[in-house]
């Protein structure tokens, strides 16, 4: 909602320079190096959007505005240093941070502060003044500071509340927290919060005890060698030992400090043996490649007669001898009769137990393995079961590659008399005071693979980090695994043993409290597989819990919506609701509507002769966005230019937009708060900007039509990912500078409507809907529009199919009239390819890159032809006339004086012209939207090729930043995120919003009383012609059901 300060630059030097020549004593290099590492951080104001539920009540949407600080304050010099921080929000939507530093035997009381202009830019706050030491005693304070060319004064009054919060490694800072409210002298109103620092008087202990290792993955790839053990540090790499065998290799290093629990000793077959023996086995290669061709959509194939094929190829190929080698000595190393022990081979691979993917049984684990064979037999299996086709659409559901890398886990097993699983947070609502057992008899398959109905043990997770049971629940535990005597795994049916608990209290706590433990030394909540044998406890794997950063819908529905600088913002969709008509995808809203604000925000800049500094690119200013769909900020466009009352310019502005003037002193208000009167020399420089852009625009519109007709959209050259996104990023600068343009014909054709409407209100107080009439009037008669010309090309070629092929042409299917069009070589022909030569890169919701323009697919338009030549009016409708200026002037009803006439007669050539231009800019616009269309289509095919995405069409669900991050780190949360944001799509297309949206935007509701979002139940707008009409008014809710409509 702001830009962002650095303290440490953005500082009003002269209040620096005053407390340095306060200071007690000379100010040298050392101390000014300090005092600069001190105010080491940056901060900017936005609000915080999200939804709050305490457990008992419903859950709650909350708005806050608020200040995000980067590196906050902390004492970093060897006196005591105290600091006071003012964090003040009008409800005007003006922040202010206020601070004053003291230092001990350097300065006092240096106060600096800082706000943000109506457009997000820094703005300087100068002679504030406030007593630190009055804060700390009074209730009350006086407060005054000069901001926005304004000297302010008013009091603070603080509450009676009180909260003390200790800080630092060792708690030696005291902050004090004490929220107020904030009076200005001028009637407006704020509140905010007060943070007092300082040393700490007490003598206050810390209670932390840090974890006693910090374990972490390393993450780097490196040569390794083919096996290597748990407790190495080569295994503490999951490039190396895959997911599951990094993460053992660290529980090996914490079990060997904390003698808490026990890791099964055990080794990993690396990534570099698996990559080797796929070197090595040429057609276990080819069968790899073929795979990912086919996964990849470069070739046509069955996927899962692919993934059968390579699991063959796999499991006939032999392990190398020199691998067996080393598998047999590192099993002789660490166990002294291997066939009279038992293992577990688990399949660990690349990625897997991350933060953002677990492929938990997704592929192969081979339980009881009993000799040297059975274990090499088995990690073959395992590396084979990597290709199966459950693992393998797992990895393509989230962007990852099918030849990524894998490692194999032997450890021996664990005869477990009992086993389970341990989440150190509620695993559904991440509530971290409550940690949640499962437990059954036997090996762990029963828990993971919900084969039984398990004990379940609720664990209350104390301040102090102990824990205390909670809640237990006895399951039926009908089943149990165990190990077989000789080998593998067998079932058993339970009976007295399931009446009662499999886990008593006092193991429950211990394991509990060995998770708290094991989540401290990982720092984040952990999903850990235990058993119990012989009253030891033993740790089989720990991973993250990947489901609790799962955004809601709430937050995939918000999270690109603008934030809000009050409580009373006036937005609409009365314009953006045609031109972007229903929602918006995320890629839309970031590439065109993005690209489109920022333009309309620097060209409001321009024309108000603004600093570069008062540009914010991080929040949208003209098109605001609610719940993908794009809204226009009312303040921020027709209240930005004000004087004492509402001016015609305004009127015009919105009559253009509403039909109808819907201004009120409120909305005047609320402007004039914002960005006050309008001072006469901007006025007399927007004139004068208009007489240059006026006759400045028509050369502009020639050279882009000259520009686009040369370019040729390069399509030959996107054949990989960095070359396609290079051509993305080059279309933005050719998409902003017809844009510009776009902008200045709109502006311009805006300020003529004004002109117009202004010759034609004479002075009139109220317009009424005679001065609408013939308003409409004198510009609906207008020729030679390029938007126009859609349906009139439209109409003019339905009418010659009509001739060459009758009404028959209604009845063929789609694939069949288009073929017919296609080839033939008469007049619709030719009439149809001129067509999409001139208008194929438009369509339906045309500034959506998500849609498909007819240039690419052109059948889309056959149903609006059979439409057209099923209507019985089809051969009598005539081409519009242009009426001349002294006819159009002629039939006015209003009556004017010749001086006004004259005035018309003048400006309304400029005025139609002006509409002409800002329509053929519009159409440039949306044929350099359909260039990224293209270009996205063929990202989009590129991402499923490179296996990153599982579907070409969630690249338009990602915004430009996320295709980036996709392309750089393949981050499998992204592709959930689009996967769900897809779906939400269509509910998000049906909502509708009142015609006004006064503060938090909130849709319709399907049963809600329309009339309650309008003064009066009424249909208003521009008549085009006066008189009664009585008829059928016949509804339809899509463009699909216009068929269905039939005359009478």
């Amino acid at each position: 909602m702001a830009r962002g300060r650095e303290a440490n630059i953005d500082f009003n030097c002269k209040d620096l320079a005053k407390a340095f020549a306060n200071a007690s004593h000379d100010i040298g290099f050392k101390d000014m190096e300090c005092f600069y590492t001190m105010q080491n951080r940056y901060e900017q104001w936005g609000q915080l959007m999200g939804t709050i539920h305490v457990k008992g009540r419903e859950e709650e949407e909350l708005y806050l505005w608020c200040c995000r600080t980067r590196i906050a304050d902390r004492p970093l010099w060897d006196e005591d240093v105290s600091i006071a921080s003012l964090y003040i929000y009008f409800k005007d939507g003006f922040p202010l941070r206020v601070d004053s530093i003291s230092v001990k035997n350097f300065i006092s009381n240096y106060i600096y502060a800082h706000s943000t202009s109506p457009t997000g830019g820094l703005e300087d706050v100068t002679e504030c003044n406030f007593d630190f030491n009055d804060l700390q005693r009074n209730k009350k304070s006086n407060f005054s500071f000069k901001c926005w060319k304004k000297n302010c004064t008013g009091t603070i009054e603080f509450n009676k509340n009180e909260n003390y919060v200790n800080l630092g490694l060792c708690l030696e800072w005291t902050m004090v927290l004490k929220s107020f409210k904030i009076l200005l002298d001028n009637g407006d109103e704020g509140f905010g919060v007060l943070h007092l620092g300082m040393r700490s008087k007490s003598d206050v202990k810390s209670t932390f005890d840090p974890p006693p290792i910090l374990l972490i993955d390393k993450k780097k790839s490196c040569a390794s060698k083919n096996v290597v053990l748990l407790n190495e540090d080569e295994c503490k790499n999951s490039a190396v030992a895959g997911g599951k065998g990094c993460s053992l290799a660290l529980l090996s290093e914490l079990s060997e400090k904390e003698r808490l629990f026990y890791v099964p000793k055990g080794f990993v077959v690396t990534t570099t043996a698996f990559e080797s023996h796929i070197k090595c086995n040429k057609t276990v290669n080819y069968a790899i490649q073929r795979l990912a061709e086919v996964s990849g959509e470069k070739i046509k194939g069955d996927l899962k007669n692919e993934c059968v094929k390579c699991i063959e190829e796999f499991q006939s190929s032999k392990m190398s001898d020199s691998l067996k080698t080393e598998i047999r000595d590192v099993l002789l190393y660490l166990y002294e009769s291997v066939e009279h022990v038992r293992f577990s081979v688990r399949s660990s691979a690349c990625g897997e137990d991350s933060e953002d993917l677990s492929a938990a049984g997704q592929m192969l684990t081979v339980l009881g393995v009993r000799g040297i064979n059975n274990i090499t037999d088995a990690v073959i299996k395992c590396w084979s079961s990597k290709f199966g086709y459950e693992a393998v659409q797992y990895a393509r559901q989230n962007g990852q590659s099918i030849k990524s890398s894998m490692a194999v886990v032997i450890q021996e097993m664990v005869p477990s008399e009992v086993s389970g699983v341990l989440f150190t947070v509620d695993p559904v609502t991440g509530d971290p005071s409550n940690l949640c057992i499962t437990a059954n008899y036997g090996l762990g398959e029963t828990v993971v693979s919900s084969l039984a109905e398990p004990d379940t043990f609720i664990l209350q997770r104390m301040l102090d980090n102990t824990v205390a049971i909670k809640e237990k629940t006895v399951g039926a535990k009908k089943t149990e695994i165990h190990m077989h005597v000789d080998e593998g795994t067998m079932q058993k049916t339970l009976s007295q043993e399931s009446l009662g608990s499999c886990l008593t209290d006092e193991r429950a706590v211990i394991i509990g409290s060995t998770g708290i433990l094991v989540e401290d030394c990982f720092c984040a909540p952990r999903d850990i597989e235990w058993a119990l044998h012989k009253n030891k406890l033993y740790l089989l794997q720990a991973r993250p819990i990947t489901t609790l950063h799962n955004e809601t819908d709430f937050e995939l529905i918000h999270d690109q919506d603008t934030p809000q600088k009050t409580d009373f913002e006036y937005w609409t969709r009365a314009n953006t609701g045609e031109v972007f008509l229903g929602a918006t995808s995320p890629l839309g809203i970031s590439l065109v509507v993005g690209g489109m604000d920022i333009l309309s925000h620097r060209q409001h800049l321009m024309r108000e002769k603004l600093p570069n500094s008062k540009f914010c690119p991080y929040y949208f200013h003209i098109l605001p966005v609610t719940h993908r769909q794009v809204t226009l900020s009312m303040l921020d466009t027709f209240y930005r230019s004000n004087q004492k009352k509402i001016t015609n310019y305004q009127k015009a502005f919105e009559v253009a937009l509403f039909g109808r003037a819907v201004g009120n002193e409120e909305m005047h208000k609320a402007g004039v708060k914002r960005y006050g009167y309008s001072p006469r020399s901007r006025e007399i420089f927007v004139f004068l900007f208009l007489f240059f852009i006026s006759f400045k625009t028509p050369k502009m519109i020639r050279n882009c039509i000259e520009k686009l007709k040369k370019y040729r959209l390069p399509r030959e050259t996107f054949t990989n990912l960095t070359n396609t996104w290079n051509g993305l990023m080059s279309q933005i600068l050719q998409y902003d500078e017809v844009s510009g343009v776009h902008g200045l014909a709109t502006y311009l054709s805006s300020f003529y409507n004004l002109v117009v409407i202004h010759a034609l209100a004479k002075g009139k107080e109220v317009w009424d809907s005679e001065l609408y009439c013939d308003f409409a009037n004198v510009l609906s008669s207008c020729t030679g529009i390029e938007s126009a010309d859609v349906p009139e090309s439209l109409q003019e070629l339905a009418q010659t199919i009509v001739k060459y092929y009758g009404t028959t042409f209604s009845s063929l299917t789609k694939e069949m009239a288009y073929n017919v069009l296609l080839n033939d070589k008469g007049p619709a022909g030719k009439l149809f390819k001129e067509f999409m030569i001139k208008h194929g890169h438009r369509c339906i919701k045309e500034f959506d890159v998500f849609s498909k323009s007819w240039g690419m697919e052109p059948e889309s338009l056959i149903p609006i032809f059979q439409n057209l030549v099923a209507s019985a009016d089809i051969l009598n409708l005539q081409p519009k006339k242009e009426l001349s200026i002294a006819d159009e002037i002629s039939k006015l009803k209003t009556p004017l004086p010749c001086s006004r006439k004259k005035l018309l007669s003048i400006i309304l050539p400029w005025s139609r012209n002006a509409i002409r231009h800002r329509e053929q800019t519009k159409s440039l616009v949306i044929k350099t939207v359909d260039w990224f269309r293209q270009t996205c289509e063929q990202m989009g095919k590129l991402l499923v090729e490179e296996g990153m995405l599982p579907d070409k069409e969630l690249v338009y669900f990602l915004t430009l930043e996320e295709i980036k991050e996709i392309m750089e780190t393949r981050r499998p949360g992204l592709i959930s995120k689009a996967i769900r944001r897809r779906r939400l799509q269509s509910k998000l297309d049906k909502l509708q919003f009142p015609e006004i949206i006064k503060g938090t935007p909130k849709p319709i509701e399907e049963d809600d009383d329309l009339s309650l979002y309008s003064s009066s139940f009424t249909l208003t707008g521009i008549p085009v012609c006066q008189g009664k009409v009585k008829g059928i008014a016949r509804v339809v809710s899509t463009l699909s059901e216009a068929s269905s409509i039939k005359g009478l």
